[in-house]
């Protein structure tokens, strides 16, 4: 192996009969494992959300040992573990390999930045003008319904609404140098262009909402934008239910939509041992 090129070993699931059992078989059912090989030039990480939420210096904060097993609210907790363990490690072999990292964030924190202050307002990353929603439902939801439904009627509302002066990126994780801040896809698209990107790892949170359905995450830009999209699987996880929490299905559910659809999946610790090679 030349001292540039990473080769990761990634998982994907090929579905053989697409169209049900009268198709001739097109490929062979279930999972699969193939060598990823790029030029560490080629190649980014991008963190999706990684809040710091229940950090002393963040929004509701929490213990050490405050988890609450089979509600949804453990994620919180879960994740501080998953930056601590997973998440930083993978961060800090990127930017000891010289690879290129990107910071997904959101818009109430990102202008704390001054990259994506730059990126924000660069005219060669903007997204087309004009873009609407278009038309709507003739009597629409409200987000108040909504959340009222989903949250329950004393929720307060959204963190960066009612936390904008302490929401942000997670103390771990915070972007150092120049590694940029972006909130769309777009942005994130743009900056890949000019440095000759193509495939993207993703780390972060929440494994079935905003990791892959924000703007500039997995499902965007491999779909709409054509990148190679890699999710760390130990790298994120999805709200787990009551039902659910044992064997952690809404998270293996979420990294199994990806290698189906979207992607590939990899570990950390495959991660971790590519870039180790290139030094």
């Amino acid at each position: 192996m030349t001292d540039n090129i990473l080769e990761v070993p990634v998982r994907f699931y090929q579905i053989a009969q697409l169209y049900g059992p009268g198709m001739a078989r097109s490929g062979q059912e279930g999972l699969h494992e193939k060598a990823l090989t790029k030029s560490i030039g080629q190649v980014g990480l991008v963190l999706v959300h990684c809040w710091n939420l229940g950090e002393a210096t963040g929004p509701y904060p929490i213990g050490t040992d405050a988890h609450c097993p089979g509600q949804a609210a453990d994620w919180v907790p879960t994740a501080h573990g998953i930056i601590r363990d997973y998440i930083r490690p993978v961060l800090d072999a990127a930017r000891q390999g010289g690879m290129a990292v990107f910071h997904l964030a959101q818009n109430t924190y990102a202008g704390k930045y001054a990259t994506y202050r730059t990126i924000k307002d660069d005219p060669e990353l903007q997204g087309p003008p004009g873009q609407s929603a278009g038309e709507v439902c003739v009597r629409p939801r409200s987000p108040k319904e909504q959340w009222q439904d989903e949250y329950g009627p004393e929720f307060p509302g959204c963190v960066w609404q009612t936390h904008r002066d302490s929401f942000n990126i997670s103390e771990l994780v915070r972007p150092v140098g120049d590694e940029p801040v972006v909130v769309n896809g777009w942005q994130l698209n743009g900056l890949c262009r000019r440095m000759d990107i193509d495939t993207l790892f993703y780390a972060g949170f929440m494994a079935d909402l905003c990791l892959l359905n924000v703007q500039g995450a997995v499902r965007e830009m491999a779909n709409k934008f054509k990148y190679r999209c890699v999710v760390l699987r130990d790298c994120t996880t999805a709200y787990e239910y009551t039902d659910t929490v044992a064997g952690g299905w809404m998270t293996k559910a979420a990294i199994r939509h990806v290698e189906a659809d979207l992607g590939y999946s990899a570990s950390a610790e495959e991660f971790i041992g590519a870039v180790s090679k290139l030094h």
